[in-house]
């Protein structure tokens, strides 16, 4: 008797409130008006407020500045990052833990980075893009995370 497993063969399964995700099956997605960062959005749990996704930037790849409206962690799945204020440099195996109100730039060294993310808030508010100035440009929501995701 043989098995078959049906995420082998689809990037998602749905049981009652249980998502399941191959990201595998998954293409990147480029963020738009963002060069070189890229996103596999695994869940969206609007109920919740919670986004999990995987997230790659090319080599020397950076993100907008941003404050965080919502918890943040990040976990090193492969290469070399950091962020723009601080020190030190993540790689595979290192955690960064980001509470509400943290702001920072993320960026890739030569080696680019991957890492899986996962944003929890208690609204639909996730991040506050800001400008040179500290000043809030943008915010994105769960909806902004809605264009990313893929059956």
């Amino acid at each position: 008797m043989q098995s078959s497993n049906i995420l082998e063969s689809k990037s998602r399964t749905l049981y009652g409130e249980i998502e399941n995700a191959n990201s595998n099956l998954m293409e990147w997605r480029e963020v738009e008006g963002q060069p070189g960062n890229y996103l596999k959005v695994l869940v969206i749990d609007e109920k919740r407020h919670r986004v999990d996704f995987l997230f790659k930037q090319d080599p020397h790849a950076e993100f907008a500045k941003h404050n965080h409206c919502c918890t943040a962690v990040a976990y090193t799945l492969d290469g070399l990052w950091g962020y723009r204020e601080g020190e030190e440099q993540h790689f595979k195996g290192t955690y960064s833990y980001e509470p509400p109100g943290s702001a920072h730039t993320p960026f890739a060294s030569e080696k680019g980075m991957t890492v899986y993310a996962s944003f929890q808030g208690t609204s639909p508010d996730m991040l506050e893009i800001l400008d040179e100035d500290n000043k809030v440009i943008d915010v994105l929501t769960i909806d902004f995370f809605k264009q990313y995701y893929q059956d």
